[in-house]
């Protein structure tokens, strides 16, 4: 049971009237209010205060569905006063005398011995007879030691009947329950869930109690399990439905007129709109008839205490939609839309109202719906904008232009969140559409690198369709500009096979030798012909780079970008050393995709970064874009060749988790066309990893193979070659491993970028013995000197430093501290332990060396320093001063190039720590240290120095 709460004042009240009426001063007191206030929960707490005094009580409940009963609710008040335990069974009626009188002097009697309190509840549902008789008694009450309490509801319209009036209006007080206050909301919060709620759990509470008790403990009831009352799960007080409620306010509802049905159900309709003349229009009500039903429902409880008319609870919007017909929920979404839609509301009010309506077809509701769908895409919400249009798509002709049409505008919003469903859509209005122009500006709409995913019927309309239109090199206008973007299409897609890549340049240089930019269609072309001259190796770096960054610098940094064919770009200027512009243009359109909620965008963004980065040596951010975009859900629409850039960062993180990723999210034999697959890649390089150097190779020659079939050629994009080299040489495959490299350095140097020349000299030196070999690693050193991959010359650095080590070099130190210091800022954290352990070889042969440059004596005060004994306990076990301790550090720390006790500590494992057995043997000694390893071990050195 619910406690009692905030309500003292009242109680304290109806004391005083008890304490009147032992002194024959009786007294009516009402307590009134709307849906669940607590009326009934007030009149089960005066049992036990009544009782307490010695008082009598008597109660009865009236009910809606026996309100022909006559005298059931005095019948139940009375029925412990009456002898045999219950009135008799007459029937009221004309003629018939109704026992009034009698019953009310059997009252005053038993009150004149013990004094009596009275309850009713819900007393507009009380029987006629039942109401005459209490109105009799309230006449007379004032003499009398009794004691009324009546709860009354208000806004019930039985409530305003003249004989509920004759009641009520000669009661002593009438009691409005004040709301449940925040504390008191609190106590009912803490006794549900046995702990104090956090405060922002108890403020949602609270917002949806509205300080009704009745909508707090259904709220209470449904949270039931959904865990502790903490901040965190504040969000779901405000979600949870509450279901316990739907079938009483269903019932308290029907017991409304008909006008104040009908405005519930407008409000329903329009669902917090604050326009009252509109809620008033819908209802059929004119300004009276709107302002009563709307009094009407707030002193029932059911409309919030704010300015505009507003629902307390949703849950009552649900009970008010539970009690309109299908028909009725139909009219009235189609009529809201209407009024909205004819008094100039914005277009999306009325959209929400037909999305709930299905059967209105009519041309004024396709075109709200098409406005809406404009005005959601505006404020970033494509997912909105997409259900407009589907909407619109049912009161389309099933194979008109005007289907086709919206079927075109939906392919283009859904283009923002869901590709496959747009590539369909676009699909089904390409069959649709009459005339060619029409056809290619729908063609058009589908990003490059989704046409390969569309069904053949689909890319063989864009062949006719291109075909249709003709060269545009013979037309001019729209004409020219669609079958320029259709060109670009299909060559990116290169649907007569891998021989059409190798067309591009010629088809570039066709353009003269500045190719016209101007328009989007132009840049989109070039930007497909350059890349198909990147891949072949058709064109050099030097012309390249330069026309990619023009296409860049005519176009906008905006999100729209990833419908055409410029996510391109990266992978040209990335194979062209030349990232300088494109990865803060990249940055300005994520932005803008971000603002706009724009999820392929954003995750096409992501990828594109995901490689400049990576072409940057910036390892860690790389992985980080490559992150955002997984989660964006890229691997549910994106082809495996547009995610290169992710595959790359799993092999150059060597991320066994971010492999596996990917290899489930692509099923093994999927449909790659005349393409490699990158799961070729992606599986060479877990078999690498784990030392199955025979697979890895066979996988990398494979995905080889299939690259030169495409006619991908240029080892700035994928240097596979160098990746087999190597495997071929730990193999024992020389000749291989030499003819690959030999053959990557020639293309590297064709294609001209230091990045692609200085990584496969560094191959090359890795494979090549001796001082060549060495000379190949600082001539790979000096071209990659101001490149734009950092990650390359460290790799680079930390060959080189580990092959000069190996031949006992002087400069292998500064090498590899470069090396290690330019791996850590890329974010390569293997290559930088790879060089740190050489460097840590280093220093312990060095150290090794210079311990035996010590004196005995030198030897043994270091030894001891090494081992934690202080300067004063080294003098006095070896007899000397601390000046001479001092000394002999001083000495020690200048052999050893260290810095101080803390450096000397490093070395403790070469220097004996004090209880080495001294005893000479012929011209050496034995004297315990320990190894590199850190275990005990024996040197033996020569002669002691003297002194």
């Amino acid at each position: 049971m619910t406690p009692l709460l905030d309500r003292q004042r009242e109680l304290d009240l109806i004391s005083e009237a008890l304490e009147a009426a032992e002194g024959a001063s009786g007294s009516l007191l009402v307590v009134t209010g709307g849906l669940g206030t607590g009326k009934t929960t007030l009149l089960r707490a005066l049992r036990p205060l009544a009782e307490k005094r010695g008082t009598q009580v008597l109660s009865a409940g009236a009910a809606l569905l026996e309100q022909d009963f006559a005298f059931g609710v005095v019948g139940q008040l009375l029925e412990p006063l009456l002898p045999g335990g219950a009135l008799d069974d007459r029937p009221a009626g004309p003629g018939v005398p109704e026992p009034h009188g009698e019953l009310l002097a059997l009252a005053a009697d038993r009150a004149a011995r013990t004094p009596l309190l009275l309850l009713v509840d819900d007393l507009q549902w009380a029987d006629a007879p039942s109401l005459r008789w209490l109105g009799h008694l309230a006449k007379r009450i004032a003499h009398l030691r009794i004691t009324a309490v009546v709860a009354l509801r208000e806004g019930d319209p039985r409530g305003e009947e003249p004989r509920v009036h004759e009641i009520t209006d000669r009661a002593a007080r009438v009691l409005r329950p004040d709301p449940l206050s925040p504390q008191s909301t609190a106590e009912l919060v803490a006794a549900r869930f046995g702990r104090p709620a956090d405060p922002a759990y108890l403020t949602a509470c609270h917002e949806v109690g509205a300080g009704n008790p009745l909508f707090l403990t259904a709220a209470l009831d449904a949270l039931a399990g959904t865990g502790a009352p903490d901040a965190e799960r504040a969000h779901t007080v405000r979600t949870t439905p509450l279901p316990s409620l739907r079938g009483r306010l269903v019932a308290a509802l029907r017991t409304q007129p008909a006008p104040v049905q009908a405005m519930a159900k407008a409000l329903a309709v329009l669902d917090g709109h604050t326009d009252l003349e509109l809620a008033g229009r819908l209802a059929g009500l004119d300004e009276t008839g709107r302002d009563a039903a709307v009094r009407s429902l707030r002193r029932f409880g059911l409309l919030a205490p704010t300015a505009e008319p507003r629902f307390v609870h949703r849950a009552v919007r649900d009970a008010v939609e539970d009690a309109m017909t299908p028909a009725e929920h139909e009219d009235s979404h189609i009529y809201a839309a209407l009024l909205l839609h004819g008094a100039g509301h914005p277009a999306e009010q009325a959209a929400a109202q037909l999305l709930e309506a299905t059967s209105c077809q009519d041309g004024w509701a396709i075109e709200v719906l098409r406005s809406a769908a404009t005005a959601a895409m505006r404020r970033g919400a494509p997912d909105d904008a997409a259900r407009y249009l589907r909407r619109a798509l049912l009161g389309s002709t099933p194979a008109g232009p005007d289907r086709a049409a919206l079927l075109v505008d939906l392919a283009t919003v859904e283009r923002a969140f869901d590709p496959p469903a747009a590539i369909r859509h676009i699909s089904q209005a390409l069959l649709l559409i009459p005339t060619a122009t029409q056809r290619a500006m729908a063609a058009s709409r589908i990003p490059p690198s989704q046409l390969g995913g569309c069904p053949p019927p689909s890319v063989d309309v864009v062949c006719k369709v291109a075909a249709e239109l003709g060269d545009p090199v013979l037309i001019a206008g729209e004409d020219r500009e669609l079958a320029l973007r259709l060109e670009a299409r299909l060559r990116h897609i290169a649907v007569a096979g891998p021989g059409r890549l190798l067309t591009c340049a010629d088809r570039l240089r066709a353009l003269g030798p500045t190719p016209p930019l101007g328009t989007a269609a132009e840049r989109e072309l070039v930007t497909v012909l350059l890349h198909g001259a990147t891949m072949t190796q058709s064109m050099s770096a030097a012309e390249v780079g330069p026309l990619a960054n023009r296409v860049l610098q005519y176009e906008p940094a905006t999100p729209d970008h990833v419908y055409s064919a410029l996510p391109l770009l990266p992978h040209i200027l990335i194979a062209a050393d030349s990232v300088e512009i494109i990865g803060p243009w990249l940055h300005t359109a994520q932005e803008r995709a971000r603002r706009e909620n724009a999820v392929v965008p954003q995750g096409v963004i992501g990828i594109e970064l995901t490689q400049v980065l990576l072409a940057q040596g910036r390892l860690e951010e790389a992985r980080a874009q490559a992150a955002e975009a997984l989660a964006l859900g890229v691997t549910e629409w994106a082809t495996l060749q547009s995610m290169i850039g992710i595959v790359l960062v799993a092999i150059e993180t060597r991320d066994a988790e971010l492999t596996r990723r990917l290899l489930e999210y692509r099923r093994e034999g999927a449909a790659q066309g005349h393409q490699p697959s990158c799961l070729q890649l992606l599986r060479g390089s877990m078999a690498a990893a784990v030392g199955d150097l025979p697979t890895a190779l066979e996988y990398f020659l494979d995905w080889g193979r299939a690259a030169e079939r495409a006619d991908w050629r240029n080892p700035a994009v994928f240097p596979w070659r160098a990746w087999a080299a190597g495997l071929h040489y730990r193999m024992g495959h020389g000749v291989q491993a030499q003819e690959l490299i030999e053959e990557e350095c020639a293309r590297a140097r064709a294609w001209g970028t230091p990045v692609a020349i200085g990584r496969a000299l560094r191959m090359r030196g890795a494979l090549t013995e001796g001082e060549r070999g060495l000379e190949l690693l600082r001539e790979s050193l000096d071209t990659l000197e101001g490149a734009v991959n950092a990650m390359e010359r460290a790799r680079t650095s930390v060959l080189l430093g580990r092959r000069l080590r190996a031949a006992g070099r002087t400069d292998a130190e500064t090498h590899l501290r470069r090396g290690r210091e330019q791996a850590l800022a890329s974010g390569v954290p293997w290559l930088a332990d790879r060089a740190a352990r050489e460097l840590q070889a280093m220093a312990r042969r060095a150290s090794s060396l210079d311990v035996e440059a010590l004196t005995r004596t030198e030897r043994r005060v270091a030894g001891l320093a090494a081992h934690g004994v202080s300067n004063r306990d080294i003098a006095e076990r070896l007899d000397v001063s601390s000046r001479a301790v001092e000394k002999h550090l001083t000495h020690a720390y200048r052999k050893l190039n260290v810095n101080g006790r803390a450096e000397l500590v490093g070395l403790a494992h070469l220097l004996p720590d004090g209880t080495e057995d001294t005893t000479r043997t012929g011209s050496t000694r034995t004297v315990p240290n320990r190894n590199a390893a850190g275990t005990p071990g024996n040197r033996t050195y020569g002669p002691p120095p003297q002194g």
